[in-house]
């Protein structure tokens, strides 16, 4: 059975890959069990249990709030990852990391594939970019996976707060086009990397199938829960950081070096309001 560190455990996308690893040999480390900013921590977690795997769901994934903390952003989206990169590196381990579309700046008229310019619009994009960039300088045997508007039946997530607000209207904007991403998809998909790994190294994109705008993706939630409730769109939402219009992510070559298809939006939204009441 292969060991497996998870790092940022006890996030969304964090606690979701743990639940997909419970029966593995997995070490699950939250934010307070390590800091990922700290060298001397890191360096003590990855000697101490020497995984054949590190997956990395740990970052700071505040998009407006990067804008008047971009140091901070870019210690942890950037400076720790290539730190930790060099130390997986030097365990022997593979990483595994998580990126996002933000790297691109919303000008193309198809899906983005991992090859195509990046031009992040906004600091949270630039800090993961580099991040990115610090994983490919220290040569880890690495896969980065670009995902795009992950949401989940736990944690803060745009699923979440469509099921749960108690607007009498709600207002979504329109005018952003992306593929909602289940992070238990993403989950059951990183499992099948580790154990079927083909050992094709490099950046990939995981995004459900399907595109939508956020508007759309709420109607669609709204639809599978078969809620009736008042929903607006509108063509713009104040935000801090700007936003890609169009970030839409092409994972064919996902499914074509992984062996793995991946399943529609309309899907993932079922299965995550299936898990999502279970909970209840």
């Amino acid at each position: 059975m292969k060991k497996i560190l998870i790092v940022g455990a006890g996030g969304m996308l964090g606690t979701s890959i743990a639940t997909a690893f419970q029966d593995s040999n997995t070490i699950c480390l939250d934010r307070n069990d390590l800091d990922i900013t700290c060298y001397s921590k890191v360096r003590h977690q990855l000697y101490k249990h020497r995984p054949e795997y590190v997956i990395n769901c740990a970052a700071y994934t505040a998009v407006d709030q990067a804008e008047s903390e971009p140091l901070e952003a870019f210690k942890i989206n950037a400076s720790a990852v290539g730190m930790l990169a060099a130390l997986v590196k030097q365990v022997g381990a593979t990483l595994i990391h998580f990126s996002t579309d933000y790297v691109f700046d919303g000008t193309a008229v198809s899906p983005y594939k991992p090859t195509d310019l990046t031009n992040p619009l906004n600091t949270y994009g630039s800090s993961k970019l580099q991040g990115e960039q610090a994983i490919q300088r220290t040569g880890v045997k690495h896969y980065i996976f670009r995902i795009s508007w992950l949401y989940a039946p736990h944690g803060k997530n745009f699923f979440r707060w469509v099921m749960e607000n108690d607007l009498e209207e709600m207002k979504v904007v329109d005018n952003q086009t992306g593929c909602p991403t289940s992070a238990v998809d993403l989950a059951d998909f990183i499992t099948h990397v580790v154990y079927k790994d083909p050992e094709h190294y490099g950046i990939y994109h995981f995004c459900n199938k399907g595109s939508m705008t956020w508007f759309a993706f709420a109607k669609a939630i709204l639809a599978h829960a078969g809620l009736q409730r008042k929903i607006t769109p509108v063509s713009e939402f104040p935000t801090v950081a700007k936003r890609p219009e169009y970030s839409v992510l092409d994972s064919s070559m996902t499914e074509v070096q992984f062996g793995y298809e991946i399943t529609r939006v309309s899907e993932a939204i079922e299965k995550t309001f299936t898990a999502y009441t279970e909970q209840l």
